[in-house]
């Protein structure tokens, strides 16, 4: 049985769409070698992310959060007494 989504879901819906139609997935095939270079690693990365489009978005996002911290450098100084 196929339940039809209510319409006032419809925006939402739409907008992950949009978001998934342009993502850009990486070869599985590469993950392999990638991870086995991480196990074997020295010193293996707590996190890593596999894929051009997750790091792209990533230091975009990180890069605003350092902006932000350091806008309010001074206020976090502040809290020091």
């Amino acid at each position: 049985m196929r339940v039809e989504p209510h319409p006032a879901y419809q925006p939402i819906q739409d907008a992950m769409a949009s978001r998934v139609s342009g993502a850009q997935y990486g070869d599985p095939a590469a993950a392999g070698p990638a991870l086995l270079q991480i196990v074997d690693a020295e010193n293996p990365p707590l996190r890593v992310l596999f894929g051009s489009q997750p790091v792209g978005l990533v230091k975009h996002l990180y890069a605003q959060r350092l902006q932000t911290w350091t806008d309010w450098e001074h206020d976090s100084h502040a809290t020091q007494g």
